[in-house]
């Protein structure tokens, strides 16, 4: 069975994202130990930020490049799936917060929804 060419593409995409991702935060994490002043530790954040948000793009663009109509049924199953049960994780949580159970809410909403997301796969294929 050969990989599809879309599929290809996607794992460049999202082996270049993480990669970045791992570089810039252990890269980072070290600088801002350091004692790196505010304006860098800003870039830093907002470098960090982007890998992320690149491997989001890359899923998305997936959905977009995807030629079976079925795998794209899937994909969309899944990242709705994952969004819905991320947007529950985080209500609850904040509603937790509310009436003071927790002191602080989840912080890494992202990180969350790629759970969900990876999560999701098994459950929209078995139900598929």
């Amino acid at each position: 069975m050969t990989i599809p060419p879309y599929m290809r593409r996607y794992f460049v995409r999202l082996a270049c994202f993480l990669t970045a991702y791992a570089f810039v935060l252990v890269g980072g994490l070290m600088l801002a130990t350091a004692g790196v002043g505010i304006g860098i530790r800003v870039f830093l954040a907002f470098t960090t930020a982007a890998a992320i948000c690149g491997v989001f793009w890359a899923i998305f663009r997936l959905l977009v490049e995807c030629d079976d109509e079925y795998q794209r049924l899937l994909l969309v199953k899944q990242v709705l799936l994952a969004t819905g049960a991320t947007l529950a994780i985080t209500t609850c949580w904040e509603f937790l917060r509310v009436y003071d159970v927790l002191a602080d809410g989840p912080r890494w909403t992202g990180v969350i929804w790629l759970g969900m997301f990876g999560l999701a796969a098994p459950i929209v294929r078995w139900r598929a």
